[in-house]
């Protein structure tokens, strides 16, 4: 086993070596981007790892850290974080560590909210029926965007998943008043309120439609339903 993933690694570097690195080493003043910079897509590295694609996601994983890390520590620059993450993707797509690095780390640390989105789809993708991938989008867009209206529909989906913390419903309510879109607003919280099965959570969310109702969190300027069910 260590044999072949040796054989492995030798291959990878000689093939970024000579194939790719020393054809515009010129261009570049880090050696650190230079070997980033020419790893190739996931599509072109599958087949360079010989079937050791999960031990290869791993290898870049541990590459991964370490240059968060060295970055971290001096100049907080990421420009191939987002990079490298997709092909550790590409070659494991079940690893689901990278998905929460990415969406966490890119938006937060890096500023690349965008980037982060990215990653977080391609785990919605790979992991359907786990909560948290939509709402860090939700979040991404809501805290770094100042978008209610592109967080709602990511927050509603992750408060309809297995396991999805109870707070998550009122949580998208809010988010669709933001928008004046107070009638999807009552729509969702009254289809909460029927489906919820502890009581201090029915009775949180009957207050927040009756604040609606009030015209407390009323920001539609248009007509309001004042009937509830």
């Amino acid at each position: 086993m260590k044999r072949s993933l040796l054989i492995v690694i030798v291959m990878i570097i000689l093939f970024l070596g000579q194939a790719q690195l020393q054809k515009k080493l010129a261009r570049f003043e880090s050696p650190e981007q230079e070997t980033l910079l020419y790893l190739p897509s996931g599509k072109y590295l599958k087949p360079l790892a010989l079937g050791y694609d999960q031990m290869l996601a791993d290898l870049l994983w541990m590459k991964t850290i370490s240059y968060f890390g060295d970055h971290f520590m001096t100049d907080k620059e990421y420009p191939w974080l987002h990079h490298i993450l997709n092909l550790i993707i590409d070659l494991d797509p079940l690893f689901d560590f990278p998905y929460f690095f990415g969406g966490i780390i890119l938006s937060l640390e890096a500023s690349q909210v965008d980037r982060a989105n990215q990653i977080l789809e391609r785990g919605i993708e790979a992991y359907p029926e786990k909560w948290q991938f939509p709402f860090y989008i939700g979040f991404n867009y809501y805290y770094h965007q100042k978008d209610a209206e592109k967080a709602a529909p990511y927050i509603e989906k992750a408060s309809s998943l297995p396991e999805a913390p109870a707070y998550l419903v009122p949580l998208v309510g809010g988010l669709y008043a933001k928008t004046n879109k107070n009638e999807t607003a009552l729509r969702f919280y009254r289809e909460a309120h029927r489906n919820a099965t502890d009581a201090l959570v029915k009775e949180h969310i009957q207050k927040k439609i009756n604040r609606i109702l009030s015209g407390i969190d009323n920001y539609d300027t248009g007509n309001t339903d004042t009937t509830s069910d």
